[in-house]
């Protein structure tokens, strides 16, 4: 069996800017900060890590646990309304038939390995209807760390299956997700469709690095 776990943003779909307005809404209400996203780049990075770097620069410390949890509380009650309402919401090309295909196939067991908190993650992919793909995974409130998050996802899908993987494939857009599938001892599997290139994300020594996700298809090992 092989474990595959998605990255979200930039991978399976885009969301808009759903996240980063709910963000910012979020910290305007509690510190009156506006457009608080403006100073970030999210790609790749765990819900955590964002607003602790929100708060360096823009109150010039380090949250405490209790403020971290008191903004995502509050991004996740806005991100709803900011997904449902976003004009530029989609499902990325081939996602949907990819999944179909590798879902149907039992040596295959489909997670997810995100910098997104979970409540975030389920509710930018229900838009999608791509919830029922993903039945566990590894998560931004799991961890600060993108490594740590991946071998979350992997314990989980072991729980869940009973089983060790013989290999587990993590896919991104970034090169975050390619070093943190690296980091935790894994394969990796760049996927250039969002602001990454073949060529920048291949600087990071992926094993695969494709233009789309249906590629995925063609260069996973299938079990006899």
């Amino acid at each position: 069996m092989f474990f595959l776990l998605f990255d979200i943003d930039g991978t399976l779909i885009h969301s808009g800017g759903a996240g980063a307005r709910a963000l910012n809404r979020a910290f305007k209400i509690k510190f009156d900060i506006d457009e608080a996203m403006a100073v970030i780049n999210p790609h790749g990075q765990t819900d955590i890590a964002i607003v602790e770097e929100i708060f360096l620069k823009k109150l010039f410390r380090k949250p405490s646990w209790q403020e971290t949890e008191e903004i995502l509380n509050l991004y996740v009650n806005f991100l709803g309304e900011e997904v449902s309402r976003a004009e530029k919401y989609r499902v990325l090309p081939y996602v949907e038939e990819t999944l179909d295909i590798l879902s149907a196939k039992l040596e295959f067991c489909l997670g997810l390995a995100t910098g997104n908190i979970e409540r975030g993650a389920r509710i930018k992919l229900e838009r999608g209807g791509l919830n029922k793909y993903f039945p566990f995974g590894g998560f931004g409130s799991d961890h600060r760390e993108r490594w740590r998050i991946v071998r979350r996802a992997v314990e989980r899908g072991i729980e869940l299956t009973g089983q060790e993987p013989d290999a587990v494939f993590v896919i991104g857009d970034t090169p975050l997700d390619i070093r943190a599938g690296r980091r935790a001892g894994y394969r990796t599997v760049g996927v250039a469709t969002s602001i990454y290139s073949a060529e920048e994300l291949q600087k990071d020594s992926p094993d695969f690095v494709i233009s789309t996700i249906n590629e995925l298809i063609s260069i996973l090992p299938a079990q006899d």
